[in-house]
């Protein structure tokens, strides 16, 4: 239990359900793999965010983030494999185009934030444009904050001149944290940010946040629970270079993953 306790990056995920989680992982992942195999030209979206709950989990238990940039990898690719079907079937079926929900669904999710945020952690610029590629499929749905971040790392690329729906307006502050001349504006805004996140993700209807209180008794079989992320944050403090010492007080802030992408790409 101890070495438990050191080892997770977060508190919040329970010694006892992390077996069960896992077990139920690794049941999608080889169900997919077999479904797959199985369909001539298949759609892996569903593939895409298994291995996305797995990199949070294999983050949240504590596992080196070596490996974690190995699972990062494979998202990648199911990415790259999700793309190519989506673009051929709006290229057959102009009147019926579809897109990859998981990566524009900007209400519902925190995936394509903490996708960004990762690649620019990891310094995968080749990945990073993957990921865009995957929001440019919906030209409809854009919010300025995640536009604004697309923009630090791809040179003029264009942001929304929409305001930030009010359902998503617990990003303004990162919004403002980008674009932000001083570093002392930039850490102001990404506390004010980290400290709305949480509650204004719930608040934008995305059914995940609270799943850790499920993890005991018979609601563990709705629980999803594999930790609370904001690689986004991470990622503007790592590209700004500022002193993030501040905000390692927010259970959600992958401090480490910041160490490791100033230990590593200096």
């Amino acid at each position: 239990m101890i070495e438990f306790e050191q080892r997770r990056r977060q508190q919040l995920l329970d010694e006892d359900f992390y077996p069960y989680i896992q077990n139920n992982l690794d049941w999608l992942i080889n169900q997919f793999e077999i479904q797959i195999k199985q369909i001539k030209d298949p759609f892996v979206e569903s593939m895409v965010n298994t291995q996305y709950e797995q990199f949070c989990l294999d983050y949240t238990i504590g596992k080196p983030i070596s490996k974690l940039f190995l699972r990062l990898e494979i998202i990648i690719e199911y990415t790259i494999k999700a793309i190519s079907f989506v673009e051929r079937h709006n290229l057959a079926n102009p009147n019926d185009k579809m897109n990859i929900s998981i990566l524009t669904e900007y209400f519902e999710s925190e995936i394509l934030s903490n996708l960004l945020g990762l690649c620019i952690l990891f310094e995968r610029q080749d990945w990073f444009e993957i990921i865009v590629k995957a929001v440019d499929l919906d030209q409809e749905n854009r919010e300025k904050a995640l536009d604004s971040l697309i923009g630090m790392k791809i040179l003029n690329y264009p942001v929304t001149e929409e305001k930030i729906p009010r359902e998503l307006s617990f990003r303004n502050p990162l919004y403002k944290a980008i674009h932000a001349e001083k570093p002392k504006d930039t850490l102001k805004f990404l506390d004010e940010y980290l400290r709305r996140w949480y509650d204004g993700l719930r608040k934008a209807g995305n059914v995940y946040i609270d799943s850790h209180l499920l993890q005991q008794g018979d609601s563990r079989d709705t629980c999803s629970f594999v930790g609370y992320w904001c690689f986004e944050a991470a990622a503007v403090a790592y590209l700004k270079d500022i002193d993030d010492s501040s905000l390692h007080r927010f259970i959600y802030y992958p401090k480490d993953m910041v160490e490791y992408a100033r230990n590593n790409h200096k």
